[in-house]
């Protein structure tokens, strides 16, 4: 196992630990409905150990965990992994530990299957992790990754990083940038994509720019974290000088669809 000790930065959410289940509201009926397409499709098993890479709060582990998988998360924050206990009872049992996914404390093949959600964008050195997770998955057992696509693409985000772009802050994550990236990596490591569409999953929501604009100056967004503190300062006053220049400034409302998006990557079984 790679020593923990010996690896780079990756995002910690503690700082916003408080507030995260607050800003990231992905529905749970809808997650249940992602997984149980996973299983009719053979991704997931129908019962058996799973991890939940990079948990979090547990946002992600609640609706496996209802359908009686013994599950296991993993999360750098401590804070994260405090709330994420405290949602789990006798009924809903599951094991959390303070782990880095590029050093997982669990023996190989530990795993009937992985679940993860935008995990790798965080982690320099993401390809450790990933190997991390190949190692930890039993042969024949998949790495799912699922995440939200719109939720957070709101106009105001959308100019904070436009303007980012501008001042010449166009890479703004430790780690993976791209999909095409993961698929590739993946690939090399026994683990071959397989398609899966989940799109129709979809939900409604709203936001007004004066929200938009405290999650900004909160700095609850993730992405934007590593912005040198003048920089994320001026983009905040200029972002607000437009938000005020609309119509209807920060009480605009901005109606969006988020929906699912899901990647399995199925590690071959060794003949």
């Amino acid at each position: 196992m790679t020593q923990a000790a010996t690896l780079g930065p990756t995002s910690d959410f503690s700082r916003i630990a408080a507030r995260y289940d607050a800003t990231r509201d992905v529905p749970p009926q809808r997650l249940a409905t992602c997984y149980e397409r996973m299983v009719q499709l053979g991704f997931l098993p129908r019962r058996g150990i799973l991890l939940d890479a990079g948990c979090g709060t547990g946002q992600m582990s609640l609706p496996l965990a209802g359908m009686g998988y013994e599950l296991c998360g993993i999360d750098i924050s401590l804070k994260m992994i405090s709330i994420a206990r405290a949602k789990f009872t006798s009924d809903r049992p599951a094991r959390f530990v303070v782990a880095d996914a590029r050093a997982i404390p669990f023996a190989d093949s530990s795993f009937h299957a992985v679940v993860l959600s935008k995990l790798l964008q965080h982690v320099q050195g993401w390809q450790t992790a990933c190997r991390e997770l190949v190692r930890a998955v039993k042969p024949g057992g998949c790495i799912v990754h699922i995440a939200e696509r719109g939720a957070f693409g709101n106009a105001v985000r959308q100019y904070f990083a436009q303007r980012a772009d501008a001042l010449g802050f166009p890479d703004r994550f430790l780690g993976m940038r791209d999909k095409s990236e993961l698929i590739d990596f993946l690939s090399s490591q026994g683990c071959p994509s397989i398609p899966v569409d989940v799109t129709d999953l979809k939900w409604e929501k709203q936001i007004t720019f004066g929200e938009a604009l405290g999650q900004l100056r909160d700095r609850l967004l993730a992405e934007f974290w590593y912005l040198p503190s003048e920089v994320y300062d001026r983009l905040l006053c200029e972002t607000a000088r437009w938000i005020d220049e609309q119509p209807d400034g920060r009480a605009t409302i901005e109606h969006m669809t988020p929906y699912l998006v899901a990647d399995v990557f199925r590690k071959v079984a060794k003949t």
